[in-house]
């Protein structure tokens, strides 16, 4: 065939108007996915068989969320004081205080949303708002002592410490302490884990569950996070917790053992839960970190809760500088941003009489920060009793109630007392000094937090 021949062909099939090619497209389906606002109206109905988070909504008080629908994008929010809830037909997700972005598929005739875990398919979108409880305890209500362990960690190291921090080998009794139940969590696995709450007749059985628990569940190399750049799921842990809808969980204890940092700088929401619930966080950070990319999370998030977060080579070191769970009780905190060198008069410290104590000091945000340089405490009281603490970088490499950056020390009162207090210091950079005093009976309100 020549090839004008050809080219006459080719014309002749591909529709050449004025040099140039038509190509015609096929429209795509309109976007069809289908969505509801559940309320008390009609939640009942919408039943979600054999789904624990449908089964807290349905006894929570709840009311309908704005969906807003453009073409094939979707974006579902509460208003303040509420939290989102999604369901499909056969699951759903809490959403908390964030709103839901997605998108409909046309094809599919499924939504395509964001609930925080990467992308997931919902055939059915059904929002709902829980209305946020008002929570109310006292110091002395019994409560919760939660022990959370990172998967990273080695087993041995847990172990030791959930026998030093639960005060296992003291014959624990009901009347020592008002956390009357325990509760233990694996975190940083690859599929999340359920927090156990141990029962028992008094809390020396439930801690002892829990002792034997964590012996049976140890560590899983095998279901450890594969990448160092995916973060702790530490703070989503803490928020289960208080969203457990149980009773005694506010005014607990938590103490939380890792070796992994979040990837997360802005925590602002789970502070506000933690300062509602009155939880008091009791951190302990092995390093080298395993894997994501904020250890001073940890330290930002205990300074703002009333609690103390260390640092060590050896987690043991770094338990050993915090409070047992006999000595949880805050009577007294302050944070302080410092640089330099100078010295600051810290607010007044009342304290009733007979009192054992345990001061505990943050002295920087990170175990390789190189701020803190030294720094002296000194207090007196109206009856002339007067005393001084000095600490200097040197001194942290004492293994003796020290951590790379925190110390405690005992101390006690005969007689109430009001103090004075002013801390001479010397910082090569700008970090955050905490200065908390833990004791071992509850006192008549809660601390004040400090942002």
């Amino acid at each position: 065939m020549k090839l004008h021949s050809i080219l006459f062909l080719l014309t002749a099939i591909l529709n050449v108007s004025d040099a140039c090619l038509a190509i015609r497209y096929s429209k795509p389906p309109a976007c069809v996915c289908k969505s509801l606002k559940l309320d008390s109206s009609n939640i009942k109905e919408n039943e979600v068989k054999d789904n624990d988070l449908y089964d807290l909504v349905l006894s929570s008080e709840v009311k309908s969320p704005e969906i807003l629908i453009d073409d094939c994008s979707v974006q579902v929010h509460c208003e303040d004081g509420s939290e989102l809830y999604i369901f499909d037909t056969d699951k759903g997700a809490k959403i908390g205080d964030y709103s839901l972005d997605g998108f409909c598929d046309p094809y599919q005739k499924k939504w395509q949303v964001d609930t925080g875990n990467g992308m997931e398919q919902y055939k059915e979108l059904k929002g709902v708002c829980v209305i946020k409880k008002t929570v109310t305890c006292s110091p002395a209500d019994p409560a919760t002592f939660l022990y959370a362990y990172s998967n990273d960690l080695d087993y041995i190291d847990m172990h030791r410490a959930y026998a030093v921090w639960a005060d296992y080998g003291s014959g624990l009794s009901v009347s020592e302490t008002k956390y009357a139940t325990a509760a233990t969590v694996r975190f940083d696995t690859k599929v999340k884990e359920d927090i156990v709450f141990h029962e028992g007749d008094t809390a020396y059985d439930s801690y002892i569950a829990a002792y034997s628990y964590l012996n049976e569940t140890q560590v899983d190399p095998s279901k450890r996070f594969d990448s160092s750049e995916t973060g702790s799921d530490i703070l989503d842990v803490l928020e289960r917790f208080i969203d457990t809808d149980r009773p005694n969980i506010c005014g607990s204890v938590a103490f939380i053992f890792m070796k992994r940092s979040p990837n997360e700088i802005e925590i602002s929401k789970i502070v506000e839960k933690i300062r509602a619930y009155h939880i008091m966080l009791s951190i302990a950070v092995k390093i080298p970190s395993s894997g994501g990319l904020h250890p001073e999370t940890m330290y930002n998030l205990a300074a703002k809760t009333n609690g103390i977060c260390s640092f060590s080579n050896f987690l043991w070191n770094a338990v050993m500088a915090l409070p047992t769970i006999l000595y949880s009780q805050t009577y007294y905190s302050a944070n302080l941003k410092l640089s330099g060198t100078g010295s600051v008069n810290l607010p007044p410290m009342s304290l009733p009489a007979e009192l054992s104590m345990y001061s505990v000091f943050g002295l920087q945000s990170t175990a390789t920060a190189v701020s803190f340089q030294n720094m002296t405490l000194r207090w007196s009281d109206a009856q002339g009793v007067h005393g001084s603490l000095s600490k200097t970088r040197e001194d942290m490499n004492s293994r003796t109630y020290h951590s790379m950056n925190t110390f405690k020390d005992l101390a006690s009162t005969d007689e109430a007392t009001q103090s004075t207090m002013r801390l001479e210091y010397d910082y090569s950079t700008e970090d955050t000094f905490l200065i908390r005093y833990y004791a071992d009976k509850p006192t008549d309100q809660w601390s004040p937090y400090q942002d």
